[in-house]
């Protein structure tokens, strides 16, 4: 989260306009303005006093970027984004999630164990719960209790494309997948480690 959003986020917790934390805060309303709308970067002391005017407090902390950071599946519910007219679906984050646990196994447990939020989308949410079950057998523990919950799509989701391409891909679907009627071939998900 960026100052802009902390300082919006508290402004709107404490219930305050921005001329009302300005005030509070001893700045003009400008600077809050500016601040929200990301045109200008606070320095720490400032965001901490506009933050302490709105009843909170700022905290910085050190964070080691050098290590890998653990994946988790449920970070994975907004790779799904609604639309009336079509499914979108981030495909590279979750090919990105596959790729990392892949390589290391070793992440795979505490990656899947908590649910990510329901999306919605019937379909989507059972392919994060399958591909959480294919992972687990990857990596030979146990499937994560959470996937149990999440029913498997009523309507088969099938591969775009010919119909020789759909034929193939349901061939081709890892059978977590295949039992929660998701057609997608292994390769469109679970890339070669080569």
């Amino acid at each position: 989260m960026n100052a802009s959003e902390l300082l919006r986020r508290a402004r709107e917790e404490a219930g305050l306009s921005r001329s009302a934390l300005a005030i509070r805060a001893g700045v003009p309303t400008s600077t809050v303005s500016r601040i929200e709308a990301g045109s200008t970067d606070p320095t720490i002391t400032m965001l901490g006093r506009l933050i302490a005017a709105a009843g909170l407090t700022l905290t910085v902390a050190l964070q080691d970027t050098t290590r890998s950071r653990q994946p988790r599946i449920e970070e994975l519910a907004d790779a799904h984004v609604p639309d009336a007219a079509a499914r979108k679906i981030n495909w590279t984050r979750l090919r990105g999630f596959i790729d990392q646990l892949t390589q290391h196994q070793e992440l795979t447990g505490p990656a899947i164990e908590s649910p990510p939020h329901r999306t919605g989308d019937a379909m989507f949410d059972s392919l994060l719960a399958g591909i959480a079950e294919k992972l687990a057998d990857d990596a030979g523990i146990d499937r994560p209790r959470w996937t149990r919950a999440v029913p498997a799509s009523a309507t088969p989701w099938d591969t775009p494309g010919t119909p020789a391409r759909v034929k193939r891909a349901r061939t081709q679907t890892p059978p977590q997948l295949a039992a929660r009627n998701i057609w997608l071939a292994a390769h469109d998900l679970w890339r070669d480690a080569a």
